[in-house]
């Protein structure tokens, strides 16, 4: 007596659709993941880009919302930041340095100096968690204007 042909080949097929979608789900999941940190990596950074852009164009004005420029100026590129700098990690990461242009030391928001607003190193954690990639990826971001001759300047709180 012979088993039913057709029972046999199911019953050993059995499990084998779980098996295919583990085999497509994996990579997809995978590739999926990847372009969404590709791309809030990239984000970031055109975010950071922007705000430093703003901060640098706000220097070379000469206004202020508080006693110090320096102050001023990462408060202009917090708030354009979109909230990514606001708290201590990201406040930390933004940086004003005014230099002369000719010995390149630090100096002073004199007019003829460069003042160069940056964020330097942010560290971006990745929102999958990769075996592969353990570390943190560090976003820079970097503007510089001359500025100009305005009568008065506000001083500077932290010469860096």
């Amino acid at each position: 007596m012979q088993a039913n042909p057709k029972r046999s080949r199911k019953s050993r097929q059995r499990g084998a659709e779980m098996v295919e979608v583990c085999l497509v789900l994996t990579p997809l999941l995978l590739l999926t993941f990847l372009l969404l940190n590709l791309s809030m990596a990239i984000f970031l950074r055109s975010t950071f880009q922007q705000a430093v852009r703003e901060g640098a164009r706000y220097a070379i004005t000469g206004q202020t919302t508080t006693t110090c420029h320096d102050t001023s100026i990462k408060a202009v590129v917090a708030k354009s930041a979109l909230g990514f700098l606001n708290a201590a990690p990201g406040s930390l990461t933004m940086h004003v340095r005014f230099r002369n242009p000719t010995t390149g030391a630090i100096s002073s928001n004199a007019p003829g100096n460069i003042v160069r607003v940056s964020v330097e190193n942010y560290q971006y954690g990745p929102l999958a968690p990769y075996a592969i990639f353990s570390g943190k990826l560090g976003i820079w971001a970097q503007a510089a204007d001359v500025m100009g001759g305005l009568p008065t300047l506000p001083s500077i709180c932290l010469a860096e």
